[in-house]
C-alpha cells in the first residue's frame, strides 16, 4: 500500500531534486530517475492544489450567506 505525503513534504522533496539537477553532480541515470520522480512529485503537487482551490470555492460565501463561486486566483 502506498503511503500518503502531504502537500508539504511533496514539494520539499520536488525541491531537493530540482537543487541536485542544478548541481549537475548526479549521473545520466540518476538525473533521468531524479526527473522522473520529479515530474510525479509535480503532479502530485498540483493535485493537492487544484483540491485546495475547489474546496475554497465550496465554502465562500455571498454576501447573502448563499454559497457562491468565486474564482480563487494566487498572486505571483
Amino acid at each position: 500500500m502506498k503511503k500518503k505525503i502531504s502537500f508539504e513534504a511533496s514539494l520539499q522533496q520536488l525541491e531537493l531534486i530540482v537543487t541536485k539537477l542544478e548541481e549537475g553532480s548526479l549521473d545520466l541515470e540518476e538525473s533521468m530517475n531524479a526527473f522522473e520522480e520529479g515530474i510525479k512529485l509535480s503532479r502530485t503537487c498540483q493535485q493537492f492544489l487544484e483540491k485546495a482551490e475547489k474546496r475554497i470555492e465550496i465554502i465562500m460565501k455571498s454576501e447573502k450567506g448563499d454559497y457562491e463561486q468565486i474564482e480563487f486566483e494566487l498572486e505571483n
